[in-house]
């Protein structure tokens, strides 16, 4: 069964949930945590890398920027956030929460009822953080439940929690008809050319977080796949690796410096007022 339809609530956004469905622990995990916030979803059979046919992972393996490798859990990860993309599209939804299974929700209440906080603008809202350095816009949109929401103007890993607008949904299944990558430069970065196309707005503290960026009494254990899937596939694909020898040594002399001029880069671009420059917390971590 490819779609499990669990959700009945009409007021609420509808939020797809991508599960394997040989990863029942994560299922129940995501419908544990939904129930707490009187949440329901639509389950989403996730594509199996393992069946991925070898000419269809040829045909995408061809279609890569070459900017990272491309391994079967990327690929499947990417077919499976198509296939919830179409389903946005043929739905009568303007709006649609999209979630894979090792996500952590916090302080949902008010950006499930409705969607009179969304951008009208937007085509992608990113609830999520990856815990890394971005840029945000100087001009607040909004601040909903103490969430600002500006626009993101940087690389923002993740693709675990994300609204999107069905025009949004249209224009990513459009523009990833030729195209493959891990499915976070594809939604956010630029030099894969789609996001530059689309209005991408982030939710600062992000309500949600994966798994495997959670620490304390709330994480689960469950890794992140993909980062073992990246580290097989380099090898294959004949990408550079992790730096070694004098490389090596020379990246942990010059580590130090590097955070210390990238700290001060933030803050005279803060200080000058040209963009918001900062790590996005997670909600959840105040509650620990």
């Amino acid at each position: 069964m490819n779609y499990q339809m669990t959700h009945t609530n009409p007021q609420q956004i509808p939020i797809y949930l991508i599960n394997l469905d040989n990863s029942p622990e994560r299922l129940k995990a995501f419908e544990a945590e939904t129930s707490h916030f009187g949440l329901q979803f639509t389950r989403v059979s996730a594509v199996n890398s393992a069946e991925i046919p070898p000419d269809q992972a040829d045909n995408l393996l061809s279609r890569r920027s070459g900017h990272l490798p491309l391994g079967k859990g990327e690929m499947g990860c990417f077919l499976s956030h198509q296939k919830v993309w179409d389903l946005i599209i043929s739905g009568n939804d303007e709006w649609a929460f999209v979630a894979e299974d090792d996500i952590h929700i916090s302080n949902p209440d008010a950006f499930f009822s409705d969607m009179s906080w969304l951008p009208e603008d937007a085509d992608i809202v990113k609830a999520e953080t990856a815990r890394q350095l971005v840029t945000l816009s100087i001009q607040l949109h909004s601040t909903v439940d103490g969430h600002e929401i500006r626009q993101l103007q940087s690389y923002h890993g993740g693709s675990a929690g994300y609204f999107v607008s069905r025009t949004g949904a249209q224009k990513l299944l459009a523009s990833t008809q030729d195209k493959c990558d891990a499915l976070d430069h594809v939604l956010f970065h630029t030099w894969i050319g789609i996001v530059q196309t689309l209005k991408v707005y982030q939710m600062d503290p992000a309500i949600c977080v994966q798994d495997y960026l959670l620490k304390g009494l709330q994480k689960k254990g469950f890794a992140s796949t993909l980062n073992t899937d990246r580290s097989t596939s380099r090898s294959e694909q004949g990408m550079v690796g992790k730096p070694k020898g004098l490389a090596k040594l020379w990246r942990e002399i010059s580590r130090p410096f590097t955070r210390l001029l990238r700290k001060l880069s933030v803050a005279i671009d803060n200080a000058r007022g040209v963009a918001v420059i900062k790590f996005i917390p997670f909600h959840g971590d105040s509650k620990r």
